[in-house]
């Protein structure tokens, strides 16, 4: 494979020097053997094309994939686990440890072992991998681990987004005229802010905690009366605790991330694909409408904008300004924008309870720290019938005090809204 990376490739990879991961971790019960993991490792790595290329640079720093006949295995890193906190450690380190894009495979691994539980972590660069992609990637290693001589196949990659483009669209005057104008219009925008210094990241954290069973049952029960999502829900919560935080100048605004997957059949759920759509939404902090009114007409707004995508014209523009994506990471890194964060919904995740002789005690929400101006997201899953939430950020943009003080204020909005009796707060 020799592969141009797509514009969102290209923004994640940014200058191949900056950490940007993908994250996630297990808690398990059960002994994983070293030389059976590598075993399952090894045949992962081959069924995944991304997983066997390096990232390199031509004359001009446009970055291409190029599939490397000697790239080494997966490489895993064996550590004592000593208490139920020393994933998010970890985590924490494996988000902002670069990998060596030129020289080695874009996966990595970490065995947290001990006698009476262990975490396994699962680390991409998030150029190759999205939350969606590291959760099959850590379903396919249990299976294996499972089940030795079972057969994953493999399959072959794109040569460009161009490949999912029909013809009708490719000639549109339309789509042309709209690639070339945003084109122009994204050159010069560069070229304005190119004396703009990255804003320097001081302290990056990660703030992870669930909702027991009883209190998600609750809340998921309360959405389905409210003929509402979750995700919504989720939304306009956060969005009024951002609002709360006195010393935080909020919007009122977040980036949702949605899987582009379901407008491309040729990729498959458990292919590599790192291209979400990002889709900005707001909500109007001074209004008539009620909290459930809210949440209603911000699940309607999204499904709007879902339904919205273009996806040929999105593949088009990606296509015409892949070239920008390094130059378009470092804007990014200078820019704080006028929102208050990203919200990344996995939903009920496809990782089953048990493999075999391994048990999944705990999945916690696959998670990235951004490297960019506004870093801060949060991540939100549901495994066993439980929320699981992570925020992500740095101390210069969002205090772990004033992110605390987040997450208690959301959880305070989430129990009054979904009525969950005292005894259970």
């Amino acid at each position: 494979m020799k592969r141009k990376l797509t514009l969102v490739e290209g923004t994640m990879y940014g200058d191949g020097k900056t950490a940007v991961n993908a994250v996630a971790a297990v808690k398990i019960k059960g002994n994983i053997r070293l030389d059976e993991l590598h075993i399952a490792l090894c045949k992962i790595q081959a069924r995944h094309p991304l997983l066997k290329v390096n990232v390199l640079e031509d004359a001009a720093g446009v970055p291409y994939f190029m599939t490397s006949e000697n790239i080494s295995g997966i490489p895993v890193r064996v550590a004592e686990r000593y208490t139920d906190e020393d994933w998010k450690k970890e985590t924490t380190f494996e988000c902002i440890t670069a990998f060596n894009a030129k020289t080695g495979p874009l996966m990595r691994v970490v065995y947290l072992n001990s006698p009476a539980a262990s975490d396994l972590i699962m680390v991409c660069h998030h150029c190759i991998c999205d939350g969606r992609g590291i959760l099959n990637l850590l379903d396919e290693t249990f299976r294996l681990l499972a089940q030795p001589q079972l057969e994953i196949g493999t399959y072959e990659s794109f040569n460009s987004l161009h490949d999912f483009i029909p013809d009708a669209a490719k000639r549109s005057k339309k789509n042309l005229l709209i690639v070339f104008a945003v084109k122009k219009l994204t050159k010069l925008m560069l070229l304005i802010i190119s004396s703009k210094k990255e804003i320097e990241r001081t302290k990056p954290y990660l703030l992870q905690w669930k909702l027991d069973q009883k209190i998600s049952a609750l809340i998921f029960e309360k959405c389905k009366e409210e003929a509402a999502s979750i995700n919504a829900f989720l939304s306009i919560v956060f969005l009024k605790a951002f609002d709360s935080i006195t010393s935080f100048k909020s919007y009122g605004k977040l980036y949702c991330a949605a899987d582009i997957r379901k407008f491309v059949p040729e990729i498959q759920n458990d292919m590599l694909f790192a291209f979400p759509a990002t889709i900005g939404l707001s909500f109007k902090k001074k209004g008539k409408l009620v909290f459930w009114d809210q949440v209603r007409l911000f699940k309607d707004k999204l499904t709007l904008e879902i339904n919205k995508i273009n996806v040929n014209r999105i593949f088009m523009l990606s296509d015409y300004l892949s070239s920008l994506g390094p130059k378009l990471a470092k804007y990014a890194k200078s820019d704080a924008g006028a929102h208050d964060f990203t919200f990344s919904n996995m939903g009920h995740v496809g990782i089953k309870e048990r493999y075999g002789p391994i048990e999944i005690e705990k999945l916690y929400s696959p998670v990235t720290i951004f490297p960019f101006g506004n870093p801060s997201t949060l991540f939100a899953s549901a495994f066993k019938g439980q929320l699981d939430f992570i925020i992500t950020s740095d101390e210069y943009f969002l205090k772990y005090e004033e992110a605390t003080g987040l997450k208690e204020q959301a959880m305070r909005i989430l129990k009054v809204m979904t009525g969950v009796p005292e005894i259970y707060c």
